[in-house]
C-alpha cells in the first residue's frame, strides 16, 4: 500500500503499476507540488536579469531636470516643465507542451510515464523564458504587438536605447543625449578592449554603477581574457604564498555559468545564455531592472501548469500551458556589443 508524502522521485520509481492502480488523486497532487516547486525556482532565477510584473504598460524615462535660477529678494524664477517619460510595454504570450493525457492513457500509462512528461515540459517551459530573455535582449528593433489574449489592443514593445527618437533621462550629474542618435547596440570588428569598454561606459553614464556584469559565451572567455584591463580572477585549485592575495577565486563548479574576472570595474561573468559575439553589460544591482517579465493578473494562470478540461479530471489533459513574454523595462539598463563585424547584426534565436 503506498502511503506517505510523495515526490516526483516517487513517481519516477514507479515503472510496473499503471497510473489508475497507483491512484490518480495521489499522482495529481504529487505533480502539481512538483510544478509549484519548479515555478517557484523559475521566478529566483529570472530575478538577476527581471522583475516579474502582471502589468502590461508603463512610462519609463523621466528626468528630475530643471534649473535652479538665481533672483533678487522680489523675484520669482518661472515654472519649469516636467519630462514626462516615454511608455513602454512587454507582450504575453501563450505556449503548450503536448501530453495527451486521455482517460485511456491513464489505464496504461505508469506513474513513471507521468513524471517523465512534466520532466521534459519543465525543461522545455525554462527553454522557452531563456529564448524570450535573449530575443529581448539582443533584439535592437522596437515592435508592434497586439495584445490578442487580452483585449487585442496594439503595444509599443520597446528595445534598449536605440536611436529611435524617445526621449532619454538624464545622467547622474545632469548628461544629457540626444534620443535621435544615442544608441546602446554599437558593433566593432573584433575584440577591442576600448570598444567593450565604451559599452559597459553605456550603462554606467546613465547611473547604472552598482554591480555592472557583462555576460559573455563560453566561446569568447579567451578573446575576453587577452583584453588589456582584464584582470582574472586566480584559480582556487592553485596553491598560493603566503604574501599573495588571491582575493575572490574563480568558480569551478560550473564552466558555463561563472565569473572570470574584472574589466576595468566591470566583473566578467561566463553565462550559458549569452550569444557568441555579443557581451551584454548591465547593472544586476540596480532596482530598476533591465527586462520585465509580464504574466497574468489571475494567480491560478501563471506559471507552468497542467490545462484539464476537467476540474474533476485533473490528469485528464491535452496540455501543459504557461503565458508570459519579456520585454525591455529600463532601457539604460543594457547594452550590447556585436565584435562580428564594424555594423550591428541583429542576431537569429530560434
Amino acid at each position: 500500500m503506498n502511503t506517505g508524502t510523495y515526490d516526483i522521485s516517487s513517481l519516477l520509481n514507479q515503472t510496473f503499476t499503471t497510473a489508475e492502480e497507483f491512484g490518480l488523486d495521489k499522482i495529481a497532487e504529487t505533480l502539481q507540488r512538483d510544478l509549484d516547486a519548479h515555478n517557484a525556482v523559475v521566478n529566483e532565477s529570472i530575478q538577476e536579469l527581471t522583475e516579474v510584473t502582471t502589468e502590461r504598460e508603463g512610462v519609463y524615462g523621466t528626468s528630475a531636470d530643471g534649473e535652479m535660477l538665481e533672483v533678487d529678494e522680489y523675484g520669482r524664477a518661472p515654472t519649469q516643465k516636467e519630462e514626462v517619460g516615454e511608455r513602454v510595454a512587454w507582450p504575453l504570450r501563450l505556449f503548450q507542451y503536448n501530453l495527451g493525457w486521455t482517460a485511456k492513457y491513464l489505464q496504461v500509462a505508469t506513474p513513471a510515464d507521468l513524471a517523465k512528461s512534466q520532466l521534459n515540459a519543465e525543461a522545455a517551459h525554462w527553454r522557452a523564458i531563456l529564448r524570450d530573455i535573449k530575443r529581448a535582449i539582443y533584439g535592437s528593433a522596437n515592435y508592434t504587438y497586439r495584445d490578442h489574449l487580452i483585449d487585442k489592443a496594439l503595444l509599443d514593445i520597446k528595445r534598449f536605447v536605440n536611436a529611435d527618437g524617445a526621449g532619454v533621462p538624464n545622467g547622474p550629474n545632469g548628461e544629457t543625449f540626444d534620443g535621435d542618435t544615442h544608441t546602446h547596440y554599437d558593433a566593432n570588428n573584433g575584440w577591442l578592449a576600448s570598444a567593450l569598454l565604451a559599452s559597459i561606459n553605456d550603462v554606467i553614464e546613465h547611473g547604472h554603477g552598482g554591480a555592472v556584469k557583462t555576460a559573455i559565451n563560453k566561446a569568447d572567455e579567451t578573446a575576453v581574457r587577452a583584453l588589456s584591463g582584464f584582470v582574472a580572477y586566480p584559480d582556487p585549485r592553485v596553491v598560493y604564498r603566503a604574501t599573495d592575495t588571491p582575493g575572490q577565486t574563480l568558480d569551478i563548479s560550473r564552466l558555463d555559468n561563472r565569473a572570470i574576472g574584472i574589466f576595468n570595474g566591470a566583473e566578467i561573468w561566463v553565462k550559458s545564455w549569452a550569444l557568441d559575439n555579443y557581451p551584454f553589460s548591465w547593472d544586476s544591482a540596480d532596482p530598476r531592472k533591465p527586462l520585465r517579465f509580464r504574466q497574468r493578473n489571475q494567480t491560478a494562470l501563471q506559471g507552468l501548469r497542467l490545462a484539464a478540461e476537467n476540474a474533476d479530471y485533473p490528469l485528464y489533459v491535452k496540455f501543459q500551458e504557461a503565458e508570459f513574454g519579456v520585454g525591455v523595462w529600463t532601457r539604460t539598463n543594457g547594452a550590447v556589443l556585436y565584435v562580428g563585424g564594424g555594423t550591428w547584426v541583429d542576431p537569429t534565436i530560434n
